[in-house]
């Protein structure tokens, strides 16, 4: 009995977690709606591993993909910027390569969205986070290392 309500409340976490990134404009990246899933890294990390971070939950996507589609994702992140409480991106010319956003509150948690796209051979590497919980903005600027 107790697995089966432990279940229940780690799936209607998810479930809240997944409501809350519904509101970004770069939500299909995260659904694989905009690059295949196949070719994504996905990290997913929820509890108490993640407290040490003032964080409650992290998702995490990693890919490689063409100018385009770099282009793309970035519009989709400078969608959110431009919606957001709080940001800070940098460009290389006209291309989004950094973002670290803070979109409007949706409650007592502290949303963000993380963005850097790096130029490897003839392709680009794209991480992009969404996180959740107490940590704030100098928090997070300490722990990730924007080069």
């Amino acid at each position: 009995m107790k697995k089966i309500v432990v279940t229940l409340m780690a799936l209607l976490l998810l479930a809240v977690s997944a409501s809350a990134q519904r509101d970004l404009s770069c939500y299909p990246v995260f659904q694989g709606k905009v690059v295949p899933g196949k070719q994504m890294v996905v990290t997913e990390v929820r509890g108490s591993s993640m407290a040490a971070y003032k964080l409650d939950y992290y998702r995490g996507l990693s890919f490689h993909v063409d100018e385009a589609l770099t282009r793309q994702v970035a519009a989709l992140v400078e969608a959110d910027a431009d919606n957001a409480a709080v940001k800070e991106t940098e460009k290389v010319g006209d291309l989004l390569t950094y973002a670290l956003v803070q979109p409007a509150s949706t409650g007592k948690m502290n949303r963000y969205l993380c963005y850097q796209a790096r130029k490897v051979g003839d392709k680009w590497k794209i991480t992009l986070l969404y996180l959740e919980g107490a940590a704030t903005l100098d928090d997070l600027r300490n722990m990730f290392d924007k080069q």
